[in-house]
């Protein structure tokens, strides 16, 4: 699954291309949300099909926005882009090209993708969400839908203060995804899941 900063970064583009009217801190907050979730209680709350991947659509279509407030419809649109960009990244990542022109073993590659993903992220977010912090902590609403019960919002404020204190990571190997390429992965996930809105 990719770290939250890849996240955070599709949520970003997704705030920016959405034509709906979005209260930013549920979204954030949706966002983050599936990652509170304990592994036993995540099948219980989703729907999988026959081969084992999250039925995104079924998830998203079990809501009627119509009799949802901003905050609720905000957040499960940030839930619902957490949920369908696991599975867009999970069948389109290994298609980036991967440069390993040093030779790094499994192990090392995994943690130079992972910080140059982190790296691009950053760049890309810039000081996006560091303006919706204070309201982020100060959240306290309580999303009260009986589909989504098993979530913490606590752990989601705190996951999202660890992200916004993270370091940007020194990127050891900067060819080794060409930048354009992710961005473009980003972009392309962010156009499709506006078409199946």
């Amino acid at each position: 699954m990719p770290p939250i900063s890849t996240n955070m970064h599709f949520g970003k583009l997704f705030i920016e291309n959405s034509k709906e009217e979005i209260h930013i801190p549920s979204f954030i907050i949706g966002i983050v949300s599936p990652d509170t979730i304990n592994e036993d209680d995540f099948e219980d709350m989703h729907t999988f099909d026959e081969d084992g991947n999250i039925d995104v659509r079924e998830f998203y279509e079990q809501f009627n926005f119509k009799n949802l407030n901003l905050t609720e419809k905000s957040f499960i649109l940030g839930y619902y882009c957490h949920l369908w960009f696991d599975e867009y990244y999970k069948f389109n990542a290994s298609k980036l090209t991967v440069h390993n022109n040093v030779e790094l073993t499994d192990e090392e590659l995994v943690e130079a993708i992972k910080a140059i993903f982190k790296y691009y992220d950053s760049k890309a977010i810039n000081s996006f969400f560091e303006k919706y912090a204070k309201e982020i902590n100060e959240f306290n609403d309580k999303i009260n839908l009986k589909e989504i019960n098993g979530i913490s919002i606590k752990k989601a404020k705190e996951k999202i203060q660890e992200f916004l204190k993270d370091t940007i990571p020194d990127v050891a190997y900067p060819g080794l995804i060409e930048e354009p390429e992710y961005m473009s992965f980003i972009k392309n996930g962010c156009s499709k899941i506006m078409k199946s809105l």
